[in-house]
């Protein structure tokens, strides 16, 4: 009898390091340059993360972090920076201790990449961002690096797993997705993640602005999207186009089938990958709507960027 429990013993760990081993094998390494990070784990207080930045050194945020959950990047400052070159729009603040700077725009206008950056004794980590008009949309795309997303927004939900994540300022210890698409760095670049909560088990989605239905005259309009989907537990991805008059939740209740034009299953790799649908011409003006059933659960990432319109001669464009 012993000699069966032990045999069952071990065949319920091998499955259990089986099933936990995908999740496992993401783990990304937290950095902090001129400075150490010291993780441990306890039965009282559980995961926890100790930030110290070397001599001469000032760290920039909480010198603690608990759990491995959301979490904002810490940096190690210094002075020594050249005072940034002023903008023609927006004003910049430097810190009187020449660690820090931040800019600040002017009424009706938006924010587009870093609103902060700090010195580490001979240059400024990141590059702050510009202020653009709030009104200005060109080609209707977006690489999401406006505050106000272009437009983007989620469907109002609490909780609300759609967030726009900062490359420079978040940090989520479980997440194999840390970089943008546009940018690929650790402290440039913004992107749209699909953040797994406890109690999200509702239907999310994720809408575009209202686009003019004389961009699909002639049947030749496709949307291009960049996609990030990796993990075990991965829940389908939705892409549908909707007219602007028609309600979010009656399109999805009522004409899913009809609105539908791709749905993305499953683990797509550990990069981002290109995908893109046909937009036949339209009657009115128009909207692309991303959705997720129930991300509660949800063990890996479901990460969009660099949103865009092309127009094809051909019946499927070369991307």
């Amino acid at each position: 009898m012993a000699l069966v429990s032990v045999g069952v013993l071990w065949a319920l760990i091998f499955m259990i390091y089986i099933v936990i081993q995908p999740i496992a094998s993401c783990d990304p390494d937290i950095l902090l340059p001129n400075g150490q990070v010291t993780e441990s784990s306890s039965w009282f207080l559980g995961d926890s993360i100790k930030f110290e930045c070397n001599r001469g050194f000032s760290l920039q945020g909480k010198s603690w972090h608990l759990g491995n959950g959301n979490m904002k990047k810490r940096y190690c400052a210094k002075a020594g920076c050249n005072d940034i070159e002023k903008r023609a729009i927006g004003t910049i603040f430097t810190a009187t201790d020449g660690l820090k700077a931040e800019i600040e725009c002017d009424e009706e206008f938006v924010l587009s990449g870093n609103s902060v950056t700090y010195c580490n004794g001979t240059k400024w980590i990141m590059k702050l961002g510009t202020c653009q008009l709030a009104s200005s949309a060109v080609d209707h795309s977006c690489d999401f690096e406006r505050e106000d997303m272009c437009g983007w927004r989620a469907s109002k939900a609490i909780p609300q797993p759609w967030k726009r994540i900062s490359a420079a300022a978040d940090f989520r210890k479980d997440k194999c997705l840390q970089q943008d698409h546009t940018f690929q760095s650790d402290v440039e670049g913004h992107f749209i993640r699909l953040q797994s909560q406890v109690h999200a088990s509702r239907t999310y989605h994720f809408i575009s602005p209202i686009y003019p239905r004389n961009l699909t005259v002639g049947h030749s309009l496709w949307f291009q999207f960049q996609l990030f989907m990796f993990g075990p537990e991965v829940r389908n991805l939705t892409i549908s186009v909707k007219p602007s008059s028609m309600a979010v939740e009656d399109m999805w209740n009522s004409f899913r089938d009809i609105c539908t034009k791709l749905i993305v299953s499953g683990d797509q790799g550990s990069n981002w990958k290109s995908q893109s649908i046909a937009i036949d011409e339209m009657d009115s003006d128009f909207q692309v709507v991303f959705t997720v059933v129930d991300p509660s659960s949800l063990h890996g990432d479901i990460g969009i960027d660099d949103v865009k319109f092309i127009k094809s001669e051909t019946t499927e464009p070369h991307f």
